[in-house]
């Protein structure tokens, strides 16, 4: 059975609210036409289509009142008008349009989603879906559908910024990749190597799919100065020795340094459950963050098949002679100064630079 199933994704909400992810979005339209029906009075034996449990009832409001306060009421019904980027729009709709109908059969509200947009010769969407209903419980539980469905639509979805530490510092760089490059051993060459100035440990990865999220993302981070309290800074971070990502050192997807630093450690376990609650990390399922610095990933070697121009399955590389003869390599010491938000891939498209930096945290 898929791991998805025995152990779905977590989106977590506020007032330390968690939901299950369904990672499988089934077409209920079947469910949607029999309730149909059945109100007709055509199928008197039909089964009603799926209702929810209100969710919302008058002992809640409290929570509403805190966590909805956006909802408006005019005219004897509710509205809100809420973010959703639109990369997440087509899982929103659905085949056909099976899945907003299905929101709106089982909420009892209509769910608008902007249309596209064509400017100087652009087509684009407004990012503002807008949900309306007769009550506010209604309005409210159509919100919360949306945001677990969009939770589990960026589990899917490649990563598109980190966040951590850069250790592309002088005093780290010790010429690992010269020394394995000079034992030409097979299949090992330049291109499995992180760039020296890319160097970096990563607290967490996150799915930004618009301005929006990506200034959210950036406001979340520096919400986390209130975990400095308590640590000591400069971070002080100490390289040394090497492990591999899985468990054959013969056929290596990733291979890595370990890092020591308790302060770090602790300030980035409470990072990455700050950025959990908000939605757009992709792994919700870790509560502690693995500080390691990846030297070597076979992602970054381009691999392409005989005679043809396309890209063929990324092999993996043998490490067993790597790790026998530089397993305890001592990398050094630096200080770390701040915590980056950063654009993955972005280092590769200016060599010698360091990532393109969307948001910075002082930790001095």
């Amino acid at each position: 059975m898929s791991r998805n199933i025995l152990a779905p994704p977590l989106v977590y909400m506020s007032n330390n609210r968690r939901y299950r992810v369904n990672l499988i979005h089934e077409d209920f339209s079947d469910q949607h036409q029999a309730a149909q029906a059945a109100k007709k009075g055509n199928l008197p034996n039909a089964k009603q289509a799926y209702n929810e449990r209100d969710l919302y009832g008058e002992e809640h409001n409290d929570e509403i009142d805190g966590d909805l306060s956006d909802i408006e009421c005019h005219n004897s019904s509710f509205r809100l008008k809420m973010h959703v980027a639109s990369a997440f729009y087509g899982g929103l709709i659905g085949f056909k349009g099976a899945t907003k109908r299905r929101l709106e059969v089982e909420t009892s509200t209509e769910i608008m989603i902007p249309p596209r947009v064509t400017d100087n010769g652009n087509t684009r969407r407004e990012s503002n879906v807008i949900i309306k209903g007769k009550t506010r419980n209604a309005v409210a539980t159509a919100k919360r559908k949306i945001d677990v469905l969009v939770a589990s639509l960026r589990a899917r979805m490649t990563a598109t910024h980190f966040y951590g530490v850069a250790l592309n510092h002088d005093d780290i760089r010790e010429n690992f990749q010269e020394l394995i490059l000079s034992a030409e051993l097979p299949s090992i060459d330049e291109s499995l190597f992180q760039l020296d100035s890319s160097l970096h440990a990563t607290f967490g990865a996150c799915v930004l799919m618009d301005d929006v999220e990506r200034n959210k993302a950036a406001t979340i981070l520096q919400s986390c100065r209130e975990f400095l309290a308590d640590v000591k800074t400069p971070f002080k971070v100490n390289v040394r020795g090497l492990e591999i990502m899985n468990d054959d050192p013969s056929a290596v997807r990733v291979l890595y340094a370990i890092i020591d630093s308790p302060d770090l450690q602790l300030f980035s376990d409470r990072c990455l459950q700050r950025f959990i609650e908000s939605g757009f990390v992709r792994d919700a399922q870790r509560e502690h963050v693995k500080l390691h610095m990846t030297l070597m990933n076979n992602l970054y070697k381009e691999v392409y098949a005989p005679d043809t121009s396309t890209k063929a399955i990324t092999r993996t590389f043998d490490a067993r002679e790597i790790l026998k003869r530089w397993g305890n390599f001592d990398f050094g010491s630096a200080q770390c100064k701040e915590v980056v938000l950063c654009v993955i891939g972005s280092s590769r498209e200016t060599k010698g630079s360091f990532y393109k930096i969307s948001s910075t945290l002082k930790c001095e």
